[in-house]
C-alpha cells in the first residue's frame, strides 16, 4: 500500500511541475508561472493552422511571447531559448518573434494539452497564415513540452 501511495504521490507531483514554466532572465530571479497564473496574467490568442506532424488543420490556445516579454518588462532582447522537458532545446530571434507572433500554446483544439500530446506547452508559429516560414528552419524551432524558457538580453557591448 505504502508503494502504492508513493507511485501516486510521484505521478500527482510530476503533473503539478509539469504545468509549471519557468522563466530565466539574466541578472534577475528566475520567474515560476503556473498554469493558472497564465490563463489568469495573459490574453488566450486562437489560430487555427497546419503542421507538418499533423493531417489537416488544428486550433491552438495559448499567449503571445510578446505578452510575455511585455509582463515582464524586457525591451532588450534579441533572442529566446525554449527547453523542453527532455531538454531538447531551440532559440528564436526576437525579430521573428514580433514578425509572426508565435504563442505558446497550451491547448489544442479546445483541450488542455498533456505531455503525451505535446504539453503541457509548444511553441506554435501559425504556418497557415505565414507559408513562407513552412520549412525545417521554423519546424525545428517549434519546441513542444516546454518547461523553461530563457530570455537572452542584449549587453552594452553589443
Amino acid at each position: 500500500m505504502a508503494k502504492l501511495f508513493g507511485l501516486f504521490f510521484l505521478i500527482a507531483s510530476f503533473q503539478v511541475m509539469g504545468s509549471q514554466l519557468v522563466i530565466r532572465v539574466p541578472e534577475k530571479s528566475p520567474v515560476t508561472l503556473t498554469h493558472q497564473q497564465i490563463e489568469s496574467n495573459f490574453e488566450p490568442v486562437t489560430f487555427e493552422t497546419k503542421l507538418p506532424w499533423f493531417e489537416g488543420s488544428r486550433s491552438f490556445t495559448g499567449f503571445k511571447i510578446t505578452s510575455l516579454l511585455d509582463y515582464l518588462r524586457v525591451t532588450d532582447a534579441f533572442s529566446l531559448s525554449f527547453i523542453a522537458l527532455n531538454d531538447y532545446a531551440a532559440s528564436s530571434r526576437v525579430e521573428d518573434i514580433l514578425q509572426y507572433e508565435p504563442i505558446i500554446a497550451y491547448e489544442m483544439n479546445g483541450k488542455k494539452m498533456k505531455v503525451r500530446n505535446k504539453g503541457p506547452y509548444w511553441l506554435i508559429f501559425n504556418l497557415s497564415r505565414h507559408p513562407e516560414i513552412d520549412n525545417a528552419s521554423f519546424h525545428s524551432q517549434m519546441v513542444w513540452q516546454i518547461d523553461e524558457i530563457m530570455i537572452h538580453r542584449r549587453t552594452h557591448d553589443q
